[in-house]
């Protein structure tokens, strides 16, 4: 989707989705992003958006080859930009989106002003422990307390063997959206059904993207050939700023990161909180590319 806005001085901004998302994730998403005027925002603070499915997701082909990492399609992104006209952009993503925006900053240095991620970074390891404040121990706790991390790890099962799997979900509409559902469950929302604070029409178009277009075992790709670690690596080819920092720790999502937004009480549940929370995401992305424009 590439949607222009009529405003004077809009600021490109290309939007990556994660998984198990699609664009669908950004319909509600682009009215306040590029007409803030009309939804209460700043115009001044306006986008043209594009949104791009990531290879092997709903409308856009499946590789026909192996090594499809992120860092490709984010070189892939820097030539549509270009393509269309962009010598100056932002970057946006959530979940597999937050491997893909910075390393489009990566691939396209001195062209994209600013990298936005919903969240992922600072997240501590074992070895950061011993070195933590109370405060970062205390994050940490609660890090570990999240549903997702808990629950089934899709970063291990798609990299062991994404066509595996696929062929159940291929097979059966039941089996993707069940699948799907726990995953929304898992790490989308806060406890509630999926449907109480995601619309439910949405969440079926989402579902039936990959259904109709048969790309329930594509999609899984890219994390095989890319995601060897949990967290997206860092970036300083533009400055950074995330939706939501905690869990994660400022400290360290500074070692590889030049970080200059980082709010504490952004509301929604993260990984699909631009499908829960759309004014407040749009919101807090003009906020943050403010400082860059």
């Amino acid at each position: 989707m590439h949607v222009r806005s009529a405003e004077p001085g809009a600021l490109p901004l290309i939007l990556t989705h994660g998984w198990p998302n699609s664009i669908t994730e950004f319909t509600r998403l682009i009215g306040p992003l590029t007409d803030p005027r009309a939804h209460g925002g700043d115009p001044a603070r306006a986008f043209h958006v594009v949104a791009a499915s990531v290879p092997g997701f709903g409308f856009s082909d499946a590789p026909r080859e192996t090594g499809f990492s992120t860092a490709r399609v984010a070189s892939m992104w820097a030539e549509l930009m270009s393509r269309l006209g962009y010598d100056r952009y932002g970057t946006q993503g959530g979940d597999l989106g937050a491997y893909v925006a910075p390393a489009v900053a990566q691939a396209a240095p001195g062209h994209v002003v600013g990298v936005y991620v919903i969240s992922g970074l600072g997240f501590p390891t074992e070895d950061d422990v011993p070195g933590m404040t109370e405060a970062e121990r205390a994050a940490y706790a609660r890090l570990q307390e999240q549903d997702w991390m808990s629950g089934v790890s899709h970063h291990a099962l798609l990299r062991a063997a994404p066509q595996t799997f696929a062929y159940g979900w291929h097979d059966s509409p039941i089996g993707l959206l069940a699948w799907m559902m726990q995953k929304f469950r898992e790490f989308g929302t806060t406890g509630e059904p999926p449907e109480q604070v995601i619309d439910l029409d949405l969440i079926l178009t989402n579902v039936s993207l990959y259904w109709l277009t048969g790309t329930e075992g594509s999609s899984s790709w890219p994390y095989y050939d890319s995601t060897s670690s949990a967290w997206p690596p860092g970036q300083t080819a533009a400055p950074t700023g995330v939706y939501s920092g905690p869990p994660g720790i400022r400290r360290l999502a500074e070692r590889h990161n030049t970080i200059i937004h980082w709010p504490d009480d952004n509301p929604g549940s993260h990984h699909f909180v631009a499908m829960q929370e759309p004014g407040a995401v749009a919101a807090d992305i003009g906020a943050f590319f403010a400082k860059l424009r």
